[in-house]
């Protein structure tokens, strides 16, 4: 089964702290992680959300002016596991 969520960008990790804090402060789920590699093979912060939040919380950033980089979605395939028998 394939897994989607989506993740949040930053120019720099402060801003991904500052972002952290402001969602935990209104409710929403957040999880700091690496950039995933399907968005950049650089180094650095990302924030994992809800996808169905995004609107929300495109217009929260702007209004309170929290820097962000970009909003992805981020598709995951899942290997299935198995056994093969010789």
């Amino acid at each position: 089964m394939d897994e989607v969520y989506c993740v949040v960008t930053f120019h720099i990790t402060q801003h991904a702290l500052i972002f952290e804090k402001a969602m935990k402060e209104i409710g929403c789920p957040i999880k700091l992680m690496p950039v995933p590699r399907q968005v950049s093979s650089s180094c650095g912060t990302a924030a994992r959300v809800p996808c169905e939040k995004e609107e929300e919380i495109l217009t929260f950033c702007n209004k309170k002016d929290i820097p962000i980089e970009g909003f992805y979605t981020i598709e995951h395939k899942k290997k299935k596991a198995g056994f093969r028998f010789i």
